[in-house]
């Protein structure tokens, strides 16, 4: 049998941009800084990838301290899948976690992006997922007023946005979009095929479909420049513009279709349990914050569960096992578990808490 409970060690991972300190203020760390490893990949089971960067084994990729030393989280959850998934197995026994979260600190604004959805991507890509993302704001650097670009405000034709990137028209592709106002406590949901760049300043959780494809229609921000390998997924403009929502969304809008309201699911006198992303919304996964005030006994869902502590410190407890978590730790819980227990130690607690959805048991 494995080991029920599990703290996650930190899992640095580069992207072409600045960030991080966010990241280490959130663990508590004496020195911030920001560097080329702005996220933190929670019990990740996928590999980064970064064209155009000096190539790093297994980069992306969890792992867990062992007895029998340092082991891929991906390894031991395959050496028991049914004790780690439970019924999320595919009917051949094979599986792939339906979800990938980070911890995302910004220091600049992003490039502008976009994903695919999962519908180009099984048909034209073929590949089981596309890349639906939901942001989860932590916190904000003093100073910054909070922003996101999401959605054509202002939007181009085909044509114009394939001039604008072509050319690297800066103005004119600053033109397409407004800025979307975040705060501390936001959720939010970015769907496939809208173009998006998170804003300066910003740490959050960040959600999202398994996959690292990506479009990056900016090629430099800030002297950073994304070489080109990492712009098109290895394919060219033609085949990048087709992915694009060219639709107008006004900044209402956009409030309206991709901030999302989470709703209390349970609320007793020493917890409440709010569901920050449900299953209307994608099939992928659901994310649950769990507020604690008093020791409080939880039922598990049978589901394999990722979790970041957002505030406080705890003791979780089974029957068998117990592990002490701080604010800015990252943790696994088996989907063998049925039950267990959180203890406040110092502070008020928050959790949050992702697991994987119905898909996890279809997708290969």
């Amino acid at each position: 049998m494995g080991t029920a409970l599990l703290k996650l060690p930190p899992n640095r991972v580069r992207r072409n941009y600045r960030g991080g300190a966010g990241i280490d203020k959130l663990h508590g760390r004496n020195a911030c800084r920001d560097n080329d490893q702005p996220e933190e990949w929670v019990g990740s089971m996928e590999i980064a990838s970064n064209p155009g960067l000096a190539p790093v084994a297994d980069e992306g990729l969890a792992f867990v301290q062992t007895e029998k030393g340092k082991t891929f989280l991906k390894d031991l959850v395959n050496a028991d899948k049914q004790f780690y998934l439970g019924d999320y197995l595919h009917k051949d026994g094979t599986w792939q976690l339906s979800f990938l979260l980070k911890i995302l600190d910004s220091a600049m604004r992003l490039h502008v992006q976009v994903h695919p959805t999962t519908e180009y991507a099984n048909r034209v890509l073929h590949k089981p997922y596309g890349k639906l993302e939901c942001y989860y704001i932590l916190g904000v650097r003093g100073g910054q007023e909070p922003y996101i670009r999401l959605g054509f405000q202002h939007a181009p034709t085909k044509e114009e946005w394939k001039r604008i990137v072509a050319e690297q028209d800066k103005a004119a592709m600053d033109a397409c979009f407004e800025k979307i106002p975040v705060a501390v406590g936001d959720v939010w949901y970015i769907p496939g095929g809208m173009p998006h760049a998170i804003g300066e300043g910003i740490t959050m959780l960040e959600i999202m479909e398994p996959s690292d494809l990506v479009i990056r229609c900016e090629y430099e921000r800030e002297g950073i420049v994304v070489p080109p390998a990492a712009r098109f997924m290895g394919k060219d403009l033609n085949f990048a513009l087709d992915i694009f929502d060219y639709r107008t969304y006004s900044k209402q809008d956009i409030m309206n279709k991709c901030r999302i309201q989470p709703r209390i699911v349970e609320k007793e006198p020493s917890f409440i349990n709010t569901c920050l992303v449900g299953t209307e919304l994608t099939n992928c996964f659901t994310v649950n914050k769990l507020q604690i005030w008093q020791k409080v006994n939880i039922k598990h869902e049978h589901k394999f569960t990722l979790g970041v502590v957002c505030e406080g410190k705890c003791l979780i407890t089974t029957a068998t096992e117990s592990i002490t978590l701080e604010r800015g730790d990252s943790f696994a819980i088996a989907a063998a578990v049925s039950d267990y227990c959180v203890e406040p130690l110092a502070g008020d607690v928050t959790l949050v808490q992702v697991m994987p959805g119905e898909d996890m048991k279809v997708k290969r």
